[in-house]
């Protein structure tokens, strides 16, 4: 018998991809195979429009109702994106909704939060300017129809209505280019805005030379800052103009060829009596007027629309297709390949074609890579980098490459940077998570001991164009967190946790020792009596009481969002909460809403917090709750319509949290090489890489992984690192209808947590048999108006669906545990645990047990306490009713009646096994 390979694995594996795939992507009775599988026209599966309207998630993050995506004309890393702007649709420039649009301009985002770019917008019109555009502009905005509105990679088109004019786009890394269909008129105009952003009207300047204009636009202002950079265009037209002018402010100058300032701009007049069409095309520099005309002639030197726009879906499919998937349905693959191309639309090419780039210093340096620029660091380095890291390893360091050029320059790794200006958006030291999370996937080509450096300096307190990034620092490493803001304090925490794993790999151990001690500091934020991560003070003091959904001292999020925000050691977590089963029972409530808003105590798949949550499961033991999780969110959070992502997109990160969804794995821990699974999506699939494909199949139906091969070698570890695939690998999955009994549930089977650096560690919980009372029959006193019954303190769930609530004077529960059982500890989950706040907890309350009903024999008695998770631990008993009696004065708030008994859950462990 032939031995099986692992190179013969993956090859059987990606021939059934190709064959699947072509299935539905390629011309029938064609053959496929990895060797071309660049070839399969996966652009057919891409809706740029996918993310341009609201979703659906209640009290958002400002900007962030929706995905912010654009429609409009780019290649994969293009420095150009060519998209219409509509009225109501910043931060992104384009809704989907509105239903007309005011100009098409050369630059955006991505799903970033903050009105951005939309630098250069041109607008055709028709018939005489009877305002200026200057202080005037949206007045020539034009209805356009869904229906003659149009958008593939690449290309985009519409009809503007008031003046039936045609506008199509198309694209290359550095120039736009379009085609316009005027009617027949001698008033066709091009209006060119040099002075008009989505930031404001700054300085600009335009100078008109028959068919051929130049000039510049001041850019910038993202995110309300006050820091601009320059664009020099070239914009050359297939015709000769019949007219021209300028405008300056509300003057308008026929005539004129020149014009700078403030609110300035111009147009060509054309005859489209005798030929209705006119293109145009125009180069972007960020160097020069000269870089700007080169970038022009290398890279659209011609005339032909339809080539380039071909050019660019070629480049899409490349991209595209170094992922294959197969066997989904076509919603399915639209929504993965949506996905997959919004990864790649940034960060953006920033050098000419000559290698000339600026700086962040503000100097023109040179370089023999692509520059590249936009850094979207808060949101990329959860899920984005490793992703682009794994399948563009060679452009991956390139970014690396280019983040430690903008360091060395500027004075540290980029945060949240446009262009050469760091931004200091939202919080932590996201760089140095971002490239320590590249060169953990895969990409190594770039300087590592400079970014080494760049990430000890930042540490050090260090600055970036003359401010620090960790600008509390000082008080961070003298009380070991940040007073008042523990969502900060864990960015640190993540930040220093990469940083200490970048510099292992380096082999500078010191660094490591260093930073892997503050990496542990995540547990001066855990609350021990909350159970949650809350803000403390100066002093040390723990606010109380403790709102869950609150946002106070937490950056785009509450208290029950951020408690999950700890992946580097998520077993220390898990202990800390009180084991796995508690874990578990506060994962499964966590789920409850999966799209919730920062001001409710769930999960919120639309901000980049919490993206990497449902694979905590994984690390309690119960992968089989990723697996629910995350198939829940694919299908119901994301979608294929306008409206299909349920946040930003933040520069590619939220489509980043499909693609791996979709493949069956995610990046669980920011900065290291660990892979949490959870089976695909996809029957099959295949990640095609320069240094071996990773074929990935699903046999079975189910949504529940049963076993797993890697090369044939049988794994129960719900995890891999990215050695196991760096080469190459073969996965081959066994699902089901059930959850799996043996995967992933060992001891030995969960990703690595890392607790090296941490103080000497509390003993783990005890890990107990099962919950003696769960599903027991249960009475109590009369419960609240409105339910709160006194079974559901025995269900086994927490949250507001849960739980026993009682108003009556003297509230009691009680559970008949089927049959006299040796009890031996009990487990009292609070109002707390559910999502309310901690105030409610339970002060006072006593447990009795009885083995006939009627002789109680006092257990626990229990005052002053406010915590949201009590253990009572009691000498061995026999016992079949236990009793709980709250004494609800003690819970009385200050100059107010008694408030309710609230009971989330009440837990009874003992010896033996359970006979039910």
């Amino acid at each position: 018998m032939t031995p099986w390979r692992p190179t013969l694995i993956r090859s059987r594996i990606a021939c059934a991809v190709g064959a699947a795939l072509l299935a539905v992507a390629g011309p029938a009775g064609t053959a496929v195979t990895p060797a071309h599988a660049a070839a399969v026209p996966l652009t057919r599966y891409v809706d740029p429009f996918v993310g341009t309207d609201d979703s659906t998630a209640p009290d958002p993050v400002p900007g962030g109702a929706g995905g912010s995506t654009y429609p409009g004309a780019v290649v994969p890393f293009g420095g150009v994106q060519f998209s219409p702007d509509t009225p109501t649709a910043s931060p992104s420039g384009y809704r989907w909704s509105d239903t007309s649009v005011e100009s098409f301009s050369l630059t955006h985002f991505d799903g970033a939060g903050c009105p951005n770019n939309e630098d250069l917008p041109l607008l055709p019109v028709t018939g005489d300017l009877t305002a200026s555009p200057g202080n005037a502009w949206t007045d020539y905005a034009s209805g356009h129809r869904k229906a003659e509105e149009s958008a593939a990679p690449g290309r985009y088109r519409t009809r503007l209505d008031r003046y039936a004019t045609d506008v199509e786009l198309t694209a290359t890394t550095r120039t736009g280019m379009g085609r316009l269909t005027y009617p027949a008129t001698d008033t066709a105009r091009l209006l060119i805005g040099t002075g008009r952003s989505a930031t404001g009207d700054r300085p600009g300047s335009i100078r008109i030379d028959g068919s051929h204009v130049t000039g510049s636009v001041t850019a910038g202002g993202f995110c309300f800052s006050s820091k601009t950079y320059q664009i020099w265009f070239d914009l050359r037209f297939d015709r000769a103009p019949t007219g021209f002018g300028t405008w300056s402010g509300a003057a308008v100058a026929p005539g004129s060829a020149s014009a700078s300032g403030t609110g300035t701009g111009g147009y060509l007049t054309f005859d489209t009596t005798g030929g209705r069409s006119v293109r145009f095309k125009v180069g972007l520099s960020y160097v020069s007027a000269e870089g700007a005309r080169r970038n022009l002639d290398a890279e659209n030197p011609g005339w032909d629309f339809d080539a380039v726009s071909r050019a660019a879906d070629t480049a899409w499919n490349e991209v595209l297709g170094r992922v294959l998937v197969a066997g989904g349905r076509e919603s399915e693959l639209r929504k993965f390949y949506t996905a997959l191309y919004h990864v790649f639309q940034s960060p953006n090419v920033s050098g000419d074609v000559d290698g000339a780039y600026r700086g962040f210093d503000g100097a023109v340096h040179h370089a023999d890579h692509p520059v590249y620029q936009n850094y979207s660091g808060w949101d990329i380095y959860r899920s984005w980098a490793a992703l682009v890291a794994l399948l563009a390893p060679a452009e991956a360091s390139d970014i690396a490459r280019s983040m430690v050029l903008d360091g060395q320059q500027g004075g540290l790794l980029p945060k949240w940077s446009q262009q050469t200006d760091e931004e200091f958006v939202m919080n932590g030291d996201p760089g140095p998570i971002v490239v320590a999370g590249l060169y953990a996937f895969g990409a190594r080509d770039f300087d590592t001991a400079a970014a080494l450096a760049l990430m000890e300096k930042s540490s050090a307190g260090g600055t970036s164009q003359g401010r620090q990034v960790r600008g509390r620092q000082p008080g961070y490493t003298r009380l070991g967190y940040i007073a008042g803001d523990p969502s900060d304090s864990l960015e640190y925490s993540a930040s220093d946790f990469a940083v200490a794993q970048f510099a292992r790999a380096l082999g500078d151990q010191s660094s490591y020792r260093t930073h892997m001690t503050r990496a542990q500091w995540w547990r001066n934020t855990y609350g021990p009596d909350a159970g949650y991560v809350q803000p403390r003070d100066q002093a040390g003091v723990w606010s109380w009481p403790l709102d869950p959904a609150s946002g106070s001292g937490f950056t785009e999020g509450n208290a029950a969002q951020y408690s999950w925000t700890v992946p580097h050691d998520y077993a220390g977590l898990i202990d800390a909460m009180g084991g796995r089963r508690t874990a578990v029972q506060r994962l499964d409530h966590h789920f409850g809403e999966l799209n919730a808003g920062q001001s409710r105590p769930y999960y919120y798949i639309g901000n980049e917090p919490e993206h990497g949550v449902p694979w905590a499961y994984n690390f309690a033991r119960h992968p089989a709750g990723a697996a629910d999780a995350v198939r829940r969110v694919a299908a119901e959070s994301f979608g294929t319509g306008p409206g299909g992502l349920p946040g930003n997109d933040d520069l590619g990160a939220t489509s980043a949290w499909y693609v791996w969804a979709a493949l069956g794995m995610y990046p669980v821990t920011p900065g290291a090489d660990t892979l949490a699974l959870h089976g695909p999506l996809f029957p099959a699939a295949l990640i095609r890489r320069p240094g071996g494909d990773i074929a990935i199949s699903a046999a079975g139906t189910g949504r529940y992984v049963q076993g797993l091969s890697v090369d044939r070698t049988p794994t129960t570890h719900s995890y891999l690192r990215y050695p196991d695939l760096a080469h190459g690998a073969a996965l081959e999955y066994t699902m089901g209808e059930a959850p799996g009994a043996r995967w992933g549930t060992g001891a030995d089977d969960v990703p690595p947590s890392f607790q090296d650096g941490a103080p000497a560690l509390p003993a783990p919980p005890p890990e107990r048999g099962p919950d003696l009372a769960l599903g027991a029959p249960a009475t109590g006193s009369a419960p609240c108006p409105g339910g709160g019954a006194a079974d559901r303190a025995f269900d086994g769930a927490l949250g507001s669906g849960a739980g026993w609530c009682s108003a009556e004077p003297d509230p009691w529960l009680r559970a008949d545990l089927g049959a006299v059982r040796t009890v031996s500890s009990f487990v009292v989950a609070h109002a707390g645990l559910g999502g309310e706040s901690t105030g409610r907890n339970t002060a006072a309350f006593r447990i009795d047990t009885s083995a006939d009903g009627v002789e109680w024999t006092p257990a626990v008695s229990a005052t002053g306490s406010r915590a949201s998770r009590t253990e009572h631990a009691v000498p061995p008993r026999p016992a079949r009713y236990v009793r709980l009696t709250v004494d609800v004065t003690a819970n009385a708030p200050a100059g107010g009646g008694p408030e309710p008994a609230r009971i989330q859950e009440l837990e009874v462990y003992g010896d033996g096994p359970d006979p039910r």
